[in-house]
């Protein structure tokens, strides 16, 4: 199965990292550093660009979180590298498109672009009550890691501007009004796209960002004590929650809906909890382990463990701590 994932990212004035340079991400990226180097600072703004997309708020360029939020880093400001005011938080993205994204000038059916990855560069800064506000935002659409496309959303004097690189945006009859201010950090408005005849690839293009943004998940390093018992009434959880608290509704889930895995090409495919419990197995953790409701009929759940071959099945709760950690991964 293919998914999006991301390939490269680059962060400016962001928290600890005045510039963290180009970050290539490959099926797995490890970071190492000493404390408080900033290791941690990559994932909480792909989690504040994720939960921003995520909002209801489209005039709100960064949701920087609260209580209820993925992540919560505060005011705007003290997202900024020294608290500076006068610097530009600046980040690009790049990401793998799994499926077919063509773009077709419709007034030049000779220009027409295909690509296999998408990039995306902005700017923010602190507007004049200190609130973020995106000052430029760039698209790039990739074929073997050249552009085949570009579009700039820009404020220059005291307007934004549009262009397109190679073809010419076209203004709509009657339609050569000042364009709004992107929505979030990375739309450009409808009413924007309505003043051209043959710029509607970038609603496609910011619905690609949402895509890819909403497959990333986060699994906190603290995550729930076991429980004697986990409910579940049928539901397929997004994720398995950033404290691992919906693993044992996902792995649920997925028995429920029949899905089969293997470890790779010509390997013997095996039920969802079989996989799992086979990966606990090698790691040496456990023996064995079951999911079964406590009675029949009823949406509680318990887990039970074999810590080695011979001993008594016993509850999550009641073998080492670390089986309840390493599990949601």
């Amino acid at each position: 199965e293919t998914i999006e994932m991301l390939t490269k990212l680059r962060i400016k004035n962001f928290k600890a990292w005045k510039d963290t340079g180009e970050i290539r991400l490959a099926p797995l990226t490890v970071l190492f550093g000493a404390n408080s180097a900033g290791k941690s600072s990559l994932g909480h703004l792909l989690l504040a660009l994720k939960q921003t997309a995520a909002s209801a708020d489209r005039r709100r360029a960064l949701h920087t979180g609260d209580e209820n939020s993925l992540i919560d880093l505060g005011t705007f400001v003290e997202t900024l590298h020294g608290h500076d005011k006068k610097a530009a938080l600046g980040f690009e993205l790049e990401w793998t498109v799994p499926h077919s994204v063509n773009v077709q000038n419709p007034l030049d059916r000779r220009q027409a672009y295909q690509g296999d990855r998408l990039a995306l560069v902005t700017t923010i800064a602190a507007g004049a009550n200190e609130q973020p506000v995106v000052r430029k935002l760039r698209y790039e659409f990739r074929a073997e890691g050249a552009s085949v496309l570009s579009a700039d959303l820009e404020h220059r004097n005291s307007k934004f501007e549009l262009s397109v690189e190679p073809y010419k945006l076209v203004h709509a009859a009657g339609r050569k009004w000042p364009l709004d201010p992107p929505e979030k950090f990375y739309r450009v408005s409808d009413h924007s796209l309505a003043r051209f005849q043959n710029a509607d690839f970038l609603a496609t293009f910011a619905l690609e960002v949402e895509r890819a943004l909403a497959s990333l998940s986060y699994l906190g390093p603290l995550r729930d004590h076991p429980h004697r018992t986990y409910g579940w009434a049928g539901n397929t959880p997004e994720s398995v929650g950033a404290k691992g608290e919906y693993a044992i509704a996902c792995i649920l889930a997925a028995e429920a809906a029949g899905r089969r895995l293997n470890r790779g090409k010509r390997k013997r495919q095996q039920s969802f909890t079989a996989f799992i419990a086979q990966w606990l197995v090698d790691l040496g953790v456990i023996d064995s382990f079951t999911v079964r409701p406590t009675a029949p009929g009823r949406k509680d759940y318990e887990v039970k463990v074999k810590t080695r071959a011979g001993l008594t099945e016993v509850a999550l709760p009641d073998v080492g701590f670390g089986v309840s950690q390493v599990l949601p991964a």
